[in-house]
């Protein structure tokens, strides 16, 4: 696999044909700036070949082909012009498109925030998905694919939104970068219930960009929530190798959300937990947990990991005037945000320093 990944990186340099930049763009702004492509993994593990009517194929290596043409669409979901198709190891097929940055980030903005928000919301939405993708671009420079269309990158769709495009365009350029003057991978969630958390405590190694108290998603009632369960079945899950004598209790916290558990000798991250459970069930850092003689209750505040930007809380600042600056500033205080002269298509990645 490492060979068809350098043949497609190869196949993807060497025949790249400019996108035309997103069509709310300035013709005169439009004339200096050019963009990127990124690919984008689709589909992952599909059982059969991809059949895509309408486009041509042509094959480039005994594990992979590429699908062109225009508006096609497998099983409901835009394609882009340009595709591969790649046979794994474990004979399943994995679908990628090539698309333009800037393109990319539109379609992340649809669907990582509701379309309906303030434009400013949607500003400060597409600089998190340009730092965040970037980041990745670099980590996966030499694999096949740079990001996942899903919730294990960013969640990624066409757009034909015109508002998409131009929080986008708006934002040109701007990124965020850490102290030390590298690209931020910036993460986000949906609802902090009231209090960010590090970055570091969910993923080991992450850059902590700073945390924040959010009075707006503190105040609101409807995203409390409780989660209950018997003992036997909770500690069934955890699939431990017996039935632990000690009852579980707080291993990390911060600021009042527990971060990890601890029972017998095994430490459970919260994520982990959420991993397990189900992220809507745990649906974040719990504020509290209880353990009776039947049951594990876990009762919290807030929906998502609980790391970086907020949404709700965006929405709730963009709606007293805040401007998108500000809200980055809120919720990545250790951060700087840059507006960049780099222009995408003209810079090697690897000239690019990423934390």
């Amino acid at each position: 696999m490492k060979t068809a990944a350098l043949i497609l990186i190869f196949f993807v340099q060497t025949s790249f044909a400019q996108n035309p930049v997103l069509s709310s763009q300035s013709s005169s702004s439009a004339a200096s700036n050019v963009f990127s492509s990124v690919r984008i993994r689709l589909f992952k593990d599909l059982e059969q070949f991809p059949v895509v009517y309408g486009s041509k194929m042509k094959s480039i290596s005994d594990n992979m082909v590429i699908l062109e043409g225009q508006k096609l669409t497998f099983q409901n979901k835009i394609l882009s012009t340009k595709n591969f198709v790649v046979k794994k190891p474990n004979h399943k097929y994995d679908l990628i498109a090539v698309v333009d940055f800037n393109t990319y980030v539109a379609g992340v903005v649809s669907k990582e925030m509701p379309l309906s928000w303030p434009l400013e919301a949607l500003k400060a939405q597409a600089v998190i998905a340009r730092s965040y993708a970037l980041t990745k671009i670099q980590e996966r420079q030499n694999k096949i694919f740079h990001l996942d269309n899903d919730q294990m990158d960013q969640v990624f769709a066409f757009t034909n939104s015109e508002k998409a495009k131009k929080a986008v365009v708006l934002t040109d350029q701007v990124i965020l970068k850490d102290s030390k003057n590298r690209i931020l991978k910036a993460f986000y969630h949906s609802d902090c219930g009231g209090q960010t958390v590090p970055a570091s405590q969910i993923w080991k190694g992450a850059y902590d960009a700073g945390t924040a108290t959010d009075p707006w998603c503190q105040q609101r009632k409807s995203n409390e929530w409780t989660y209950e369960l018997s003992k036997d079945d909770f500690y069934q899950r955890l699939r431990l190798s017996e039935r632990p004598e000690d009852k579980l209790e707080v291993s990390e916290d911060f600021k009042k959300r527990i971060q990890s558990f601890k029972v017998a000798n095994a430490f459970f991250p919260v994520q982990k937990l959420r991993e397990i459970f189900g992220f809507s069930e745990i649906r974040n850092s719990p504020l509290t947990f209880e353990e009776n003689q039947n049951l594990v209750v876990f009762k919290g505040k807030g929906y998502g990991h609980g790391a970086g930007l907020c949404q709700w809380g965006t929405l709730a600042q963009v709606k007293i005037g805040r401007s998108y600056l500000q809200v980055l500033e809120h919720y990545y205080p250790n951060a700087n945000i840059t507006n960049s002269a780099m222009k995408l298509s003209q810079v090697m990645m690897k000239d690019l320093v990423f934390n």
